[in-house]
This record gives C-alpha cells, sequence and structure tokens, in this order.
C-alpha cells in the first residue's frame, strides 16, 4: 500500500487526479506505516521533490504532525507542483509546492 501511495502521487493523473490522490491518502491513513513508506521513497532514488507531494497529501488527509514530519526531513532544497499543468495555482510556502486554487 506503501509504494501505491508513493506511485500516485508522483503520477496523479494516473489515479484520476490529485483530488482522489488525497481521498487514497485519507483511507490509508491508519492502515499503513509512515516509517514503510518513507524507507520505500528513498529507496526509490527519485531526483524530483516527490516527498514533498507526499507530506503536503499527508497533511491535507489528516496525518499527524510527526508522520507527515519525517518528510520535512529529507529536504526541501526545490520549489516543485503537486501535479503538472496546474493553471490557476497556490503555493504552499511550507511544502515549498504549487498546488491547485480550491484544493
Amino acid at each position: 500500500m506503501e509504494r501505491t501511495l508513493i506511485d500516485i502521487a508522483v503520477r496523479p493523473i494516473y489515479s484520476g487526479g490529485p483530488y482522489q490522490v488525497l481521498e487514497a491518502y485519507r483511507a490509508a491513513k491508519d492502515r499503513i506505516s509512515v516509517n514503510t513508506l518513507v524507507a520505500t521513497l528513498k529507496k526509490l532514488t527519485y531526483r524530483y521533490p516527490y516527498h514533498q507531494a507526499i507530506g503536503f497529501y499527508m497533511q491535507r488527509a489528516g496525518y499527524a504532525q510527526n508522520q507527515y514530519d519525517k518528510l520535512k526531513g529529507i529536504g526541501m532544497e526545490f520549489d516543485f507542483y503537486l501535479t503538472h499543468h496546474i493553471t490557476d495555482k497556490i503555493y504552499s510556502r511550507e511544502w515549498r509546492l504549487f498546488y491547485p486554487k480550491g484544493f
């Protein structure tokens, strides 16, 4: 389940878009190990900071702060986007992430 949450955060369009990804994170909240998710993400060695999007989804889905803080601990050097082709966007300073207005 942890790997699936990573995959849908990396390519949200394949799972219906960011709103559906958020619903998946909500549904998985009490069913996953955040430590396993973080360890799996690190093993995948992505060049892009997908951990920022994952942490953002976790925060929005109501995870405990100590859980999504594990993603912040990876570091945030770059601005990033929640998904491609966002026309009307808002910026989260906390996550250094652009996301759709109204999200």
